[in-house]
C-alpha cells in the first residue's frame, strides 16, 4: 500500500479536481501554477501536500540515488552539501538548509525557518526535472499517446437536443 497524500488544495486528492493533483504529463507552466497555488500555510504541517510529497516521494528517490551512486541521477541536494544530505532547500536570504531526514525539515517548516515560497520553488524545480524524461518519452511514443486518448477521451461538449413540444388537441364531438 502506498501512503495517501493530501491534495494540493489541502483537501483529499481528487481526479475530478485537476488543481488538486499533479499529472505526469503536466507541462512545466501548469506544474508551476499548481504548486504555486498549493495549500502550504506558513508553519502549518497539517494537510500540507508539499511536505507530504517531499517525505513520501522526493526524499526516498533522493536516498535511492545516493545508494546507487549513479552519476546520471544526482540526489536533491545542492553541490557542496554536507555528506548524507538527501534534500536541500535554497532560501530567499541566499542560505540553504540541508536535510538527511524528513523530521528536522518538518520541524523547521513548523518553526517557520522554511518559507512556503522556498519550499514551493524547490519542489517545482525537482518535479519539473523528474517529469521531463517521462514527458519526452510520451511525446516520442505513439502507442502511449493512443492509449492515453483511449483511456481519457477529450472532452467534447455533448449537445443536448430538446424534444419538440407536441400539442394535442382533442376534438369533442357532440
Amino acid at each position: 500500500m502506498n501512503t495517501m497524500l493530501p491534495g494540493l488544495t489541502g483537501a483529499k486528492m481528487s481526479s475530478s479536481d485537476p488543481s488538486s493533483k499533479i499529472d505526469f504529463l503536466d507541462p512545466p507552466a501548469t506544474l508551476k501554477k499548481k504548486l504555486k497555488q498549493a495549500f502550504c500555510e506558513e508553519g502549518n504541517i497539517e494537510n500540507n501536500a508539499l511536505l507530504a510529497f517531499v517525505k513520501a516521494v522526493l526524499m526516498p528517490i533522493s536516498s535511492l540515488r545516493i545508494e546507487t551512486q549513479d552519476s546520471l541521477f544526482k540526489p536533491f541536494a545542492e553541490e557542496g552539501a554536507p555528506p548524507g544530505t538527501v534534500f536541500s532547500v535554497p532560501r530567499r536570504d541566499q542560505t540553504t538548509l540541508h536535510y538527511v531526514e524528513f523530521a528536522p525539515m518538518e520541524e523547521d517548516f513548523k518553526n517557520k525557518l522554511i518559507h512556503p515560497g522556498d519550499l514551493k520553488a524547490v519542489v517545482t524545480v525537482i518535479l519539473t526535472q523528474l517529469l521531463q524524461p517521462v514527458q519526452k518519452e510520451f511525446e516520442d511514443t505513439p502507442e502511449w499517446q493512443e492509449a492515453t486518448a483511449l483511456a481519457y477521451p477529450s472532452e467534447v461538449p455533448v449537445k443536448v437536443v430538446k424534444p419538440k413540444k407536441v400539442s394535442f388537441s382533442l376534438l369533442l364531438t357532440t
